[in-house]
Formats: C-alpha cells, sequence, structure tokens
C-alpha cells in the first residue's frame, strides 16, 4: 500500500482528473437511454413504496420489504425533491455507477497505479451487470457504491493504523459507518464486511507485519457495524417470502456465478472476465505487483458468493447473481490486474485491446437493455401510451371505466401495477373494483373485489377498460360478465405478455 495517498505525488493533476472523466463516462454509459425500457414489477415496488406517504410506508415495511426500507426511505426523499418519473426512478443509479467508476481509479491507484486504476474504473462501467443496474430502479448501484466507499476506508485507516494509531481512529469510525449504511441499503453487504477480514489478514502477511492492532482495530469496527445491521437481518427473515421465488443451488447456480452474476446474459463478456480473472490469480501466487489488488478485491467477489451459495445449501435459497452486484467493482479491479504485468512500453496497446475488446462485447448488451422491453418483458409504457391515445379520440364527457386483470408471474399484484407507474395516462379513469389503492393498507399492492363483480360494478359506465395479463387469461370471463351488463367488446390489443380490451356500451 502506498506511504502517502494518490493525491500526494508529481502525478498529482493526472490523479485528480483521471477519477472524475472516467465517473462522467460512467454515468453517461449508465444514465444514456435509461428512459426507455418500460419499469418492471421490482421497480414498481419501489414506486409504490417510495410515494406513499412516511406513515404508510412505515406499515408497509412491518409487514413486507423492510429488508429495503432504507432505500425506500431514501427513493421517498428523492421523488419529494425531483418528483417521479421512469428517468428520475433509475436517475439515482446511474450517478451511483458514475461515483463508482470515479471511486474504482482510486482504488486502483491506491493498490498498483493510476494507469491500472483508471483501466478498472472504464472496466467497470462496461460490465453488462453495471450496464443494467445504472438503469435499474432498485439498490444494486447504490450498493456498489457504498461497497466501494467502505474498502477505500479500510485501506486508509489501515495504512493511517501502520503509520500513527493515534490518527486512525477517525478512519475506522468512518469505515464502520459505512459498512453499517451499506449493509442498511442492502443486508448481503455485510458479506463484504467479512471478506475485509480475509483482506486484513491477506495484507498483513503481504507486508510482513506481526502487529496484531489492524485487525483487532478491523474486527471492532466491522462487529460494531454488524451489531448494528443485526436487528435488520433479524427482522427481515421473518419476511423471507419474498424471496421464495429464488431457485435451489443446482447445476444451474455455474453458470450464475460464472456468466449472469457480473456479465449479465453476455458469454463473451465472461470469458474475457474470468480469463483476465485467472491470469491475476496466477500472478498473484508469486510475489508481483497485483497481489496486494488480488488480497483486496478476491475477498471481495469471494466471500459474498460462497457465503450466499453455502446458507443456500443449509436453510432455504438466498442466492441470486444480481445479489452479489455489489463486488462489480472487484471484479473489475481483477480483470485490470494482468495489464499492471506488463513492461511499460507494452501497457497502452494492451490496455487498449481489453477495453475495445469489453466495449465490442458489451454493446449488444447496453443496446438490449436500452429497449422498451428490456425488464422482464413488461411494455408497460406502451400498454400506458395506447390508452393515452385511444382516451385523446373519445369525447371529452367520456364516462370510462377499467378493470384490472392478473399480472403474468405475479400472482399478488394485479395490472392496476401499470397505473401505479404511469400514473398521468389513468387520471379521470374509474376502478369500479377497487377496496383501497396501495398505500393505504400494510402491502405493497392495492386490494381488489375479484372480477367476477365487474358487471355489476362497472355502473352507467360508457366504455370499460380491460388490461390483464396473457396468462392467465381471463378475458373469455370478463367479456362475458361484461356483456351481461350490455357492453361489447369494440378491439383489442396485445402488447407484449399484456392483452388491452376496450368494451364499449
Amino acid at each position: 500500500m502506498p506511504a502517502h495517498p494518490f493525491w500526494a505525488s508529481r502525478q498529482r493533476p493526472a490523479r485528480l482528473i483521471a477519477p472524475g472523466a472516467v465517473g462522467v463516462l460512467g454515468f453517461l454509459i449508465a444514465v444514456v437511454g435509461s428512459w426507455v425500457p418500460s419499469v418492471w414489477y421490482d421497480e414498481a415496488a419501489t414506486v409504490t413504496s417510495a410515494t406513499r406517504s412516511w406513515a404508510a410506508l412505515g406499515r408497509e415495511i412491518q409487514h413486507v420489504d423492510i429488508v429495503h426500507a432504507t432505500y425506500y426511505a431514501f427513493m421517498h426523499l428523492w421523488f419529494a425533491a425531483v418528483g417521479y418519473s421512469p428517468f428520475t426512478l433509475r436517475l439515482p443509479s446511474a450517478i451511483a455507477v458514475g461515483v463508482t467508476a470515479a471511486l474504482v481509479v482510486v482504488l486502483g491507484v491506491r493498490l498498483i497505479s493510476i494507469r491500472v486504476g483508471v483501466v478498472a474504473g472504464v472496466l467497470f462501467a462496461l460490465l453488462p451487470r453495471v450496464t443494467w443496474m445504472g438503469a435499474e430502479g432498485r439498490s444494486f448501484a447504490i450498493g456498489a457504491l457504498l461497497a466501494t466507499a467502505a474498502t477505500l476506508l479500510l485501506l486508509t485507516a489501515l495504512e493511517r493504523t501502520n503509520t500513527s494509531s493515534r490518527r486512525a481512529w477517525p478512519w475506522w469510525i468512518a469505515y464502520a459507518a459505512v459498512s453499517f449504511i451499506g449493509g442498511a441499503v442492502f443486508l448481503y453487504l455485510v458479506l463484504m464486511t467479512v471478506g475485509h477480514g480475509v483482506s486484513v489478514v491477506a495484507i498483513r502477511r503481504l507486508q510482513r507485519r506481526s502487529s496484531r492492532g489492524p485487525l483487532l482495530a478491523w474486527a471492532v469496527s466491522a462487529g460494531a457495524a454488524i451489531l448494528a445491521v443485526a436487528p435488520l437481518a433479524v427482522l427481515s427473515s421473518a419476511q423471507s417470502a419474498q424471496i421464495s421465488w429464488i431457485r435451489h443451488i443446482s447445476w444451474h447456480t455455474v453458470s450464475e456465478v460464472l456468466v449472469t452474476q457480473f456479465s449479465y446474459k453476455n458469454t463473451g463478456f465472461a470469458v474475457l472476465l474470468w480469463v483476465l480473472v485467472a491470469i491475476a490469480a496466477a500472478a498473484a501466487v508469486r510475489p508481483t505487483v497485483v497481489r496486494q489488488l488480488v488480497a483486496v478485491a478476491g475477498p471481495w467477489v469471494l466471500v459474498p458468493t460462497l457465503g450466499l451459495i453455502a446458507a443456500s445449501m443449509v436453510t432455504h435459497p438466498l442466492y441470486s447473481p444480481r445479489y452479489v452486484a455489489f463486488a462489480t467493482p472487484a471484479a473489475a479491479l481483477l480483470m485490470a490486474a494482468p495489464t499492471a504485468l506488463l513492461p511499460e512500453r507494452w501497457f497502452r496497446p494492451a490496455a487498449i485491446v481489453v477495453v475495445v475488446l469489453a466495449v465490442g462485447l458489451t454493446a449488444p448488451s447496453w443496446v438490449a437493455q436500452r429497449t422498451v422491453t428490456a425488464k422482464d418483458d413488461s411494455a408497460w409504457s406502451e400498454v400506458a401510451a395506447l390508452i393515452g391515445r385511444q382516451r385523446l379520440a373519445e369525447p371529452s364527457d367520456a364516462r370510462d371505466a377499467i378493470l384490472y386483470g392478473p399480472v403474468q408471474r405475479h400472482p399478488k399484484a394485479t395490472s392496476r401495477i401499470i397505473e401505479e407507474t404511469y400514473p398521468a395516462v389513468f387520471a379521470g379513469l374509474r376502478d369500479p373494483l377497487l377496496i383501497s389503492p396501495a398505500g393505504a393498507g400494510d402491502s405493497l399492492w392495492e386490494t381488489h373485489r375479484p372480477l367476477s363483480d365487474a358487471g355489476s360494478a362497472v355502473g352507467e359506465a360508457s366504455t370499460v377498460w380491460l388490461v390483464t395479463a396473457t396468462k392467465p387469461d381471463v378475458r373469455a370471463t370478463v367479456t362475458a360478465t361484461l356483456q351481461r351488463a350490455g357492453l361489447h367488446e369494440a378491439q383489442q390489443w396485445k402488447i407484449a405478455r399484456t392483452w388491452v380490451i376496450r368494451y364499449n356500451r
């Protein structure tokens, strides 16, 4: 570890400019086109939670999603400041990706050199998992930011402990605080805090230090952070039904770890990633310049991944590839590490080749992630746009009602989820089956009367809309019910996995 901070050197201007430049690049890669994909189920949970009142949010987390309470509270404040739209929903993630890319550069400087830091920062921004989470209205990108900040604070605290213990304690307090916030935002970051302990042991051995002070300081700081977040872990375990969708560990887990975890749906990028990681790991066996980087980044990847898989095998399934997204900065550092093994004259061409390969391999993923149906094939934005266009053609005194059927693969919600995420289009539409909207109760979603009550509930509505999933298909049942009430099907549209049917009297 350098004996001085990254900014205190003859290369100070470059070392200050490089993180900012890479951070801006990372932000642009994440934010461009982030408004195109339709909102989907998981993001809708963010919207319906963060846009309700504080009291309603408090009622919700007592019964569901307490594990996301900190993130929902942050997004509540964010929406209060900037308002809600699909773009503002995802903007904090894009900002977090940009800041994380900048901090990855700083980490690379601390561990090896500015050149490696820049390559790592760029590779981080190009990882398919990062281009995905940078346009996702969930906490994954913020978790990666907090993980990177905690790692930087750990390295600084270790350095100060080795040089002057009196100046170290503020850094250990800061490390504990950020580790706690990380665990509060995304509980699995606790596993990275545990992984830091492995890194501390490895760094002490590399530096051949016998003092137990750094390890003790880490144990106290990490222990305080873990104890502080423990109540959240206990409370969230009572709501474990929320992750009942996770598959049991099996042979598919190998593909999830090797491809999906960091190279989301991109096998070619995964090959590049693991070839470079293997080179870095092999080089770390010998006394090379990459040993300290591997000592920091290796446990950052391995401990959370293996820990979740092991826990899933002895309890209930906990491992999902996206749940280890906070280790993407470590993956990028490991990818960049082999460039440090080359002679100086070969560094630039090798770095260019690696980055160009990464750009070429990640481009199809980036494009696919910026299409309307990129997120779970939802296309809710197109459903809302269709209804909006049709309503504009209606008389101003039209008396419309709307019925919401199921949402495919999500039995606890109805298609009213589309209204929750694109509310402006549905203003003035009466939902006659609605008992209480989301936010009025203690669950994520609203409560409805059954669709079988539609005939009597629509009253004198001249036009009735049905928005429902393609599976299960309830069109025939609803059509028969409405025909008895004097309404007949006028037109229907199939958009991705959603049916939209208009009935006229």
